[in-house]
């Protein structure tokens, strides 16, 4: 039987029910999939079939070139997605029992629409179109990313255009709240580090790809009768992508620092657009210690993971909210692919890879 909307909105049940799927599924498919991901590497990029460093990926059917894909079309293709399901929820307003308005650019809610399409603009745009060079993806890696922007543009479109949303953020008043503005100056850190980044990363593959093209005219240019040298640059040229390891600014001290910015970003974002899904008691040291050891041991029960699989999509995890849902989704899922990324660097460069760089969280991990 369907259920009615517990605030008693008139909303259809339909948009409810799609919503609370996708919230559920969005967060606990993501926490598999991380397990899966630290024993698997996912096909795409230096670890799709034919830039794998063994020349083959360990499953078998991502080896298959029927299903390579274009590395920047289906990553434009693939993000796309996000930006243009999120406008839908906006306009559509699923969760509201009557047509509202979009808010005003300079209200909260516009503030954190207008965050939110600047970051896709930037992934899904302006970065794939100044890159001279992406590797090949095998199909599934686009698929799977279209699926998961499109239950993340749902439900964060959703939430926004909520009256949960607009109760949480109406009014200036939600300007003076001190997470509103800490949350957006950390959106504002992790953009901006995460852009300085990947313009780190997209200078190193402006270089490689100007050292491909080199060894390729030298290939053409090689006298044919130098058969040897001829068939030595041949196969360099055409090996694959060329790597650099890239240094500077937080490069120092990860391997993937556009990967902790963007982590930083969403943290923000949630900060700003929605209240902490754990409860915290902040008024003293001991009960801050307290309640952070008290939501550990939830997290850590059996239970509760039992229980995050049996309950109905509408009763899960009541206090997480999706833009919460958002950073534990990215987390979980770029978690392992920086953590095998850096193992490959160290692989691949050597003694050359610098000694006392982490992954993904400066002197930590």
């Amino acid at each position: 039987m369907a259920r009615r909307d517990p605030m008693k909105l008139k909303t259809t049940n339909v948009p409810l029910e799609l919503y609370d799927f996708a919230r559920k599924w969005l967060t606990l498919l993501s926490l598999a999939i991380m397990l899966v991901l630290f024993l698997i590497n996912a096909p795409f990029g230096r670890f799709a079939g034919n830039n794998h460093r063994r020349g083959r990926h360990p499953v078998g059917l991502f080896n298959s070139s029927l299903f390579l894909v274009d590395g920047i079309r289906s990553w434009i293709v693939m993000e796309m997605v996000a930006p243009l399901t999120f406008i839908y929820a906006l306009f559509k307003s699923p969760l509201s029992f009557y047509k509202v308005p979009l808010p005003d650019a300079f209200s909260p809610q516009g503030v954190l629409i207008i965050l939110f399409l600047i970051h896709y603009f930037n992934r899904a745009l302006i970065n794939p179109l100044r890159t001279p060079s992406r590797s090949t993806s095998h199909l599934i890696v686009p698929l799977a990313g279209i699926i998961f922007n499109l239950a993340n543009g749902y439900i964060m479109g959703s939430y926004l255009s909520s009256p949960y949303g607009r109760i949480y953020l109406g009014g200036q008043w939600a300007f003076e709240r001190t997470s509103f503005r800490v949350g957006v100056l950390l959106w504002l850190a992790g953009f901006v580090g995460n852009v300085a980044h990947d313009e780190i990363l997209l200078q190193l593959r402006k270089r490689a790809a100007e050292r491909k093209a080199k060894d390729e005219k030298e290939a053409e240019d090689d006298d044919s009768k130098n058969k040897e040298k001829e068939a030595t640059v041949t196969k360099k040229a055409a090996a694959g992508e060329y790597y650099g390891i890239p240094s500077g600014l937080l490069y120092e001290f990860i391997s993937y620092p556009n990967y902790f910015c963007e982590w930083i970003e969403w943290t923000g974002f949630a900060l700003a657009a929605a209240p902490f899904p754990i409860p915290i008691d902040a008024s003293s040291v001991s009960t801050f210690q307290s309640s952070i050891l008290s939501a550990l041991r939830t997290i850590a029960s059996p239970w509760t993971w039992k229980n995050a699989l049996l309950t109905p999509p509408y009763a899960f995890a009541p206090t997480l909210p999706p833009p919460w849902v958002f950073v534990l989704a990215e987390i979980a899922l770029m978690l392992p692919r920086a953590y095998k990324g850096h193992l490959w660097y160290k692989e691949r460069f050597g003694e050359r890879y610098p000694k006392g760089r982490k992954a993904v969280i400066p002197f930590v991990f």
